[in-house]
């Protein structure tokens, strides 16, 4: 007697006519109220909220990918477009910082990869408020947001928006309220990979100098990371310095005192603070910074922190919410960090004997 295998029955697929015979749309407005597009009146996009819901529909990931490629087959003038904001910065700062301009560069490059138009707007524009903005954004039928880095010195930042019409990603590790997808330098695991690499050189006793500020935004990551990776553990509280501008007096003679064999700066604008430079001089220091750029003066190495690559995965961070007709405030948002690369020093030259 032959014997017969019985399949399971295959769930059955919901697609998107089903969710529009139950809402009784068109397929088109069910399309753009599921990707929250503001052209939909708010009633009608909780209406299909809710008949996808009963209906337990969920979007295609193939179908997504798809639409990636024919946005990306798409001419410029014709994609949908992502607004890139400026968040608390000028346009001639965001046109003549080249760390900010690295970062645009990077944002532009991927959207234009997942088939996205970028267009920036300003929060510091002459008579802009938040909601003028917000305004402006709906008007245009922006749903896809990216947010730029904060330079200023705030402790948190927010947008006076309703959420509900974007889907979000902030560039960097700087708080939001409410909080948002990010996508940022990873500190602590950068800190580490610094001390593992000048290890690899010799240097078992490295200092560091961390800007207060920067101590502050990212939540003491890099100073955790010094302690908890120091080469010599025991030493490594002695070792490392939260700077705060105007108080600096005593670093020249602390660094004498300590005799670090490499030292480890936030950005290389601390070597200008009174007694750093000579004292790295005179101690012939390796010289490395977290914060390293093709702009670091000549000889120091450190972390390229690839702020471009960065930018370009918050722009994967807003694709994914529009690909998921995603939009608002996360309950639980997704931090993407990322520890850069490392960049070596190149080592101080003793000086010549005298003659």
């Amino acid at each position: 007697m032959k014997s017969f295998t019985v399949s399971k029955p295959r769930a059955e697929v919901i697609t998107l006519k089903d969710v529009a015979a139950r809402a009784g749309l068109s397929l088109a407005t069910v399309s753009y109220a599921l990707r929250q597009h503001p052209k939909i009146p708010v009633e009608t996009r909780e209406r299909v909220a809710t008949a996808a819901r009963a209906l337990g529909y969920r979007p295609n990931p193939r179908v997504a990918s798809l639409m990636a490629h024919i946005r990306g087959a798409q001419s410029r003038s014709h994609r949908e477009r992502l607004a890139f904001v400026w968040v608390h910065t000028s346009r001639t700062e965001a046109r003549q910082n080249a760390f900010l301009q690295l970062v645009f560069a990077g944002a532009r490059e991927r959207a234009a990869q997942v088939g996205f138009a970028l267009e920036e707007f300003w929060t510091s524009d002459p008579g802009m408020t938040d909601q003028r903005l917000e305004q402006i954004l709906r008007a245009r039928g922006i749903v896809g947001v990216v947010l730029s880095p904060v330079t200023t010195a705030e402790a948190a930042v927010t947008l006076g928006w309703d959420w509900r019409q974007f889907a979000p990603a902030v560039i960097g590790n700087v708080t939001w309220m409410p909080e948002l997808h990010h996508a940022g330098h990873h500190h602590f695991l950068a800190m580490r990979l610094a001390l593992l690499e000048l290890a690899k050189l010799g240097c078992r006793r490295p200092a560091a100098l961390i800007e207060a500020t920067v101590h502050e935004r990212n939540k003491h990551a890099y100073v955790a990371g010094f302690l908890a990776h120091h080469p010599r553990a025991a030493s490594a509280r002695g070792l490392v310095r939260v700077v705060v501008r105007g108080d600096t007096a005593d670093l020249g003679p602390w660094l004498h005192a300590a005799r670090p064999d490499a030292l480890i700066l936030s950005h290389t604008d601390l070597l200008d603070l009174p007694g750093v430079s000579k004292a790295a001089r005179d101690l012939r220091l390796p010289r490395v910074t977290l914060y390293w750029s093709k702009e670091s003066p000549r000889g120091i190495g450190g972390i390229d922190q690839c702020q471009d690559r960065v930018a370009g995965h918050a722009v994967d961070l807003v694709a994914a919410q529009l690909n998921a007709n995603e939009t608002g405030a996360p309950d639980l948002p997704r931090m993407m960090l990322f520890p850069g690369r490392w960049v070596a020093p190149r080592q101080p030259t003793k000086p010549a004997a005298a003659g």
